[in-house]
Parts: C-alpha cells; sequence; structure tokens
C-alpha cells in the first residue's frame, strides 16, 4: 500500500514538473517571438528610413522629384508629403521663371520696341508690371512656405504625428534657396524699375528723339547724355544678374 501511495505520489510529481516545463517552454517562445518581432520592427523601421533618406538625397542632389514612392508604411506618407512639397515648390519657382523667359521681357529695350510701343509704351509697362506682381507673389507664397505653421498644416494633411511629423518638418531646409530666390527678385524688380525710368523719360521727352538706323536717336545732347545714363544704370543691373543666375 505504501509503495502504491509512493508510486502515484511520484507519478504526480512527473506531472506537474511535466506541466511547468510546458509553461516554461511557451513562456521562452512567447519571448523569443516578441524579441524577434520586435527585432524585425526595429530593422524595418531602420531600412524604411533609409529608403526616404535616399530619397531626399537625390532630391537634393538632381532638383527632380521621382512620384513612385519608394518606401513603405508611415515612412511612405512621409515620403509623399516631403514629395507633394517639393513639387509645389518648383512649379511656383517654374512659373516665375517662364514669366522671367517671355520674348517680350528682353527685347524691352530694343529700338523695334521703341518704334512699336512707344512713345507711351503702355504694352511694355503692362509686360514690367506683371512681371513686378508675379514676382512679389511669388516672394509671399514662398516665405508662407517655409513657416512653421505651414509645414505643420501640410503634415497634418497627411496625418502625420510625433516622430513621422518631426522628421517631415525637419528634412525641409529651404531657407537658404529662399533667400536666394528673393535675391534674384529683388535685383529683377530694380532692373525693371530703371527700364520704367527709361520709358518714363522717352515720354516725358516725346519728339526730341527717334529710332532710325535701328538706334534711338536724340535731337539734343543733353538727352542723350541722360539717356545714355538711364542705360547704364540698367546695364549694371543686368551684369549683376547675369553672373548671380
Amino acid at each position: 500500500m505504501e509503495e502504491e501511495i509512493e508510486s502515484t505520489n511520484s507519478e504526480n510529481k512527473k506531472t506537474k514538473n511535466k506541466k511547468l516545463l510546458i509553461i516554461l517552454a511557451i513562456i521562452i517562445l512567447i519571448g523569443i517571438i516578441g524579441i524577434i518581432c520586435f527585432i524585425s520592427s526595429f530593422v524595418n523601421e531602420y531600412s524604411q528610413r533609409i529608403v526616404l533618406g535616399n530619397e531626399i538625397e537625390n532630391i537634393n542632389k538632381t532638383g527632380n522629384v521621382d512620384t513612385e514612392i519608394k518606401s513603405k508604411g508611415k515612412y511612405a506618407d512621409v515620403e509623399k508629403a516631403l514629395k507633394d512639397y517639393i513639387t509645389e515648390y518648383q512649379t511656383i519657382a517654374t512659373e516665375l521663371e517662364n514669366q522671367y523667359e517671355n520674348d517680350k521681357f528682353s527685347t524691352l529695350l530694343s529700338a523695334d520696341n521703341y518704334a512699336s510701343d512707344g512713345p507711351e509704351f503702355a504694352e511694355s509697362k503692362k509686360l514690367v508690371s506683371d512681371i513686378k506682381g508675379k514676382g512679389e507673389e511669388v516672394k509671399t507664397k514662398l516665405s508662407e512656405m517655409v513657416t512653421n505653421e505651414y509645414k505643420e498644416k501640410r503634415a497634418s494633411d497627411m496625418n502625420l504625428t510625433g516622430k513621422y511629423k518631426d522628421l517631415f518638418i525637419e528634412s525641409i531646409q529651404i531657407e537658404n534657396e529662399l533667400e536666394k530666390v528673393n535675391k534674384t527678385i529683388d535685383n529683377i524688380n530694380n532692373y525693371l524699375e530703371k527700364v520704367e525710368n527709361i520709358f518714363d523719360f522717352l515720354n516725358e521727352n516725346n519728339g526730341k528723339w527717334e529710332v532710325k538706323d535701328n538706334t534711338v536717336q536724340f535731337y539734343d545732347a543733353t538727352l542723350l547724355t541722360k539717356y545714355n545714363s538711364l542705360v547704364s544704370s540698367v546695364n549694371i543691373i543686368a551684369n549683376t544678374l547675369r553672373m548671380g543666375l
């Protein structure tokens, strides 16, 4: 009888030990799975950040925006927000560039323009006014784009929060570029103001000059000296622009 009791107790102990081992094995397995998941998540996040970093570096180097989203998860949202932002910036800059590349813009002070649009220069003055207005419009828009309020709104529109929002905002560094753009716009507007001074001078002295043999000829030496001085001031700014572009 005692042997049977001892045998039963021994079997009970073995059963308990087995259960304990099974429980420990499950706990260890869960722990291992948790660690594997954490490592996998960490590696995946690190790799996606590298993909995003490569895209940003490519944009900085080439100025080209590949609309294909290369990263995944929340990093894909950050990438899209960044690319949309840069595309908007480039679209605004291109509109201004197209305005400056207007054929009429480069011939404002030509003898042909003097003959066709002088002495009032109504069309030329309208073009000058439009170009100056577009320049100021671009300055205002780009200045708005670099504010934290604007960046945060763009982040909010893409549902970016926490570190993803911070990454988006920190990745936008166009302040130096904006300073260069604003300086160019100011120089061009200064150039256009000098051009307007020439138009006003020619209009005020209507009848005292004419276009002949593709040149402007004055009937008074004093007026010619004044005209040449105005043209010289325009050329100085034009040379500055050429060196800066």
